[in-house]
């Protein structure tokens, strides 16, 4: 089976300058340099490199996610993942990304932009705006109305590193997907630590997508095992693989998905079906 990774972030132009492929690369520093393994493409940067380690994981192709914040330095412009989309569009899905502390005009402008360029998603990271936003905030809603009308998904990147606890809260989140129930909502990092309150709000809310990469693939990672137990009580829906590269290393992610002893069935939705579903695509 072709293995379809939802979230990478390739040694690419601006993303080389981001803090994850500083010195040490971001699996190997804390928390994650006590099980992870290195990654010699991320360590050397090399475009070349991670073709063949995506390679040698069996993994098909992949989502590349934009990142806008207020720090220019700690941003990947959307004509990157452009650049990169049309340099390999046998192996990549691009996404957007948007930051509203630019202004609610300049964001739609670009949002516009995006679609104009064929971006397949948009992502935000809201807590990381100036001044800090939690997923409901009303100067998000033109962007989830345009989205919606569009049938374009939304990737919301909620955890603990995104600000203080109460913005990771996956009941923002709920109250967007009841707002916009036409929306499709990947929440990157699955709100981590919120992890019993947001496998649950997907059984009720069906237009949540769950993306909890590393916090779901390293077993160091506290509650870890509480998703092995969301693919059984989801039945394998909405749950979408993604490795976080740099932050793990590709091959080293699907050997330690191993320990969960998915059925078939659950690994091919996870792997590759729940993507094409959300993407509404046949994906390479």
């Amino acid at each position: 089976m072709k293995i379809f990774d939802f979230r990478l972030r390739p040694p690419y132009k601006k993303f080389t300058n981001l803090g994850i492929y500083g010195n040490p690369v971001c699996n190997e520093s804390s928390p994650q340099k006590w099980h992870g393994e290195p990654s010699q493409a991320a360590r050397e940067k090399s475009i070349d490199l991670f073709w063949k380690e995506m390679d040698e994981a069996g993994i098909s192709a992949g989502v590349i996610i934009g990142r806008q914040v207020p720090d220019d330095t700690a941003s990947v412009p959307n004509d990157d993942i452009n650049d990169m989309a049309k340099a390999y569009p046998d192996r990549i899905i691009p996404f957007g990304s948007l930051d509203v502390s630019r202004g609610v005009s300049a964001t739609m402008d670009e949002l516009e932009r995006c679609l104009a360029m064929g971006f397949k998603g948009i992502a935000m990271e809201p807590a990381y705006c100036m001044p800090p936003r939690f997923a409901d905030a009303n100067v998000l809603y033109p962007i989830y109305a345009r989205l919606e009308k569009a049938g374009v998904p939304v990737v919301l990147t909620m955890s603990f590193f995104q600000g203080n606890l109460d913005y990771s809260n996956p009941s923002a989140a709920q109250r967007v997907a009841e707002d916009f129930p036409k929306l499709q909502i990947v929440l990157a990092h699955a709100c981590y630590p919120w992890l019993l309150h947001v496998v649950n709000l997907c059984i009720v809310q069906p237009n949540i997508w769950l993306l909890p990469d590393l916090y779901m693939l390293n077993p160091d990672a506290p509650g870890n095992q509480m998703y092995g137990e969301a693919m059984r009580w989801l039945d394998g829906e909405r749950i979408l693989y993604g490795s976080a590269y740099p932050c793990y290393n590709l091959k080293q992610a699907i050997r330690d998905l191993d320990r969960f002893h998915f059925s078939e069935e659950h690994k091919q939705k996870f792997f590759r079906g729940n993507a094409e579903k959300l993407l509404g695509m046949k994906l390479p």
